[in-house]
């Protein structure tokens, strides 16, 4: 635990010196494709609480405290739940609320190999806001936004390889397209502290997840770590005030994120903490998960 601050120090570095990105939209973070797959499975039904801490775009500060609650079905299913609240600060003010609902099914499928873990999952993200949250009658842009104004479908599996690999891969599309944000600029964002990306009623496309992850697990402690390659899979959209429809050109593309956790489990709960930071990301980020740096605490009872 002594190595972590340094560790952390050095994600944060290493985040500002080459990219912002992160550009999770929820999936990264549930059921088969979340960080530390099948190192604490257990048949105990948990209730959770975690509290990501992130740096935003511009400085911005995002704090997300969410309750996570998961429930088995039978040995080889379970249900979870998370629900955020999201609390944003910056240089635009403050705004702060109810985050998007995330409810998915996990099943560990049957394999003829007993070392070989196979878990697939779907689920929906429902957007619980339409992202149009105003200051001083201004409106806001994503980055400081509780909600992303979609209803998403999110399908993901992951597998292992050997006693120390694991390999995710997952989708999340947005089905239903309810964004009402108000916030467009002309001005060149990168030159004025307090222009953000342009996402006036924006329409979000597709992101797709490849996790590939190392871990070392002890009788009631490990460590997990490894990169994740998020690809939005489209430009996104946004219809400006005259009614036209634009692409929101270099939206489309890649995000590489480097994740790094560690976990302690008892009989009665298990405490676990997550570092991560972006290595590369896409120019365009309309949506406002831009991160420079997140970190994960998180307590998760057993019942």
């Amino acid at each position: 635990m002594k190595c972590l601050p340094i560790l952390f120090a050095f994600v944060m570095m290493g985040g500002n010196a080459m990219a912002q990105g992160c550009a999770d939209a929820g999936f990264c973070s549930v059921g088969a494709m979340q960080h530390g797959k099948q190192k604490t499975d257990t048949l105990h039904n948990t209730i959770g609480f975690s509290a990501a801490v992130a740096s935003g775009e511009k400085l911005s500060w995002v704090i997300s405290p969410q309750l996570e609650i998961k429930t088995f079905i039978d040995q080889r299913s379970y249900l979870e739940v998370k629900l955020p609240f999201q609390i944003v600060t910056g240089n635009l003010g403050t705004n702060l609320g109810v985050g998007d609902l995330i409810a998915t099914y996990t099943h560990r499928v049957s394999t003829k190999k007993t070392d070989k873990q196979l878990y697939y999952t779907i689920g929906m993200r429902f957007g619980l806001g339409n992202g149009d949250d105003a200051l001083n009658a201004k409106p806001l842009p994503m980055a400081y936004q509780t909600s992303l104004g979609t209803t998403d479908v999110i399908l993901g599996l992951s597998t292992n390889i050997g006693k120390y690999i694991t390999l995710a891969a997952g989708i999340q599309q947005p089905v239903l397209q309810y964004n009402r944000n108000g916030y467009h600029t002309t001005a060149d964002r990168d030159s004025i502290e307090t222009v953000y990306f342009s996402s006036r009623y924006l329409q979000r496309a597709g992101d797709a997840l490849l996790r590939v992850e190392a871990k070392k697990d002890w009788k009631h402690s490990g460590i997990h770590g490894g990169p994740l390659v998020l690809c939005h899979l489209a430009n996104d959209k946004s219809i400006l005030a005259n009614g036209d429809k634009i692409e929101l050109q270099n939206s489309a593309g890649f995000t590489v994120n480097v994740n790094l956790g560690y976990y302690y489990s008892t009989e009665k709960w298990v405490f676990d903490f997550t570092i991560a930071a972006p290595v590369y990301a896409r120019e365009n980020r309309p949506d406002g998960l831009t991160r420079n740096a997140i970190v994960i605490p998180r307590f998760t009872f057993k019942l």
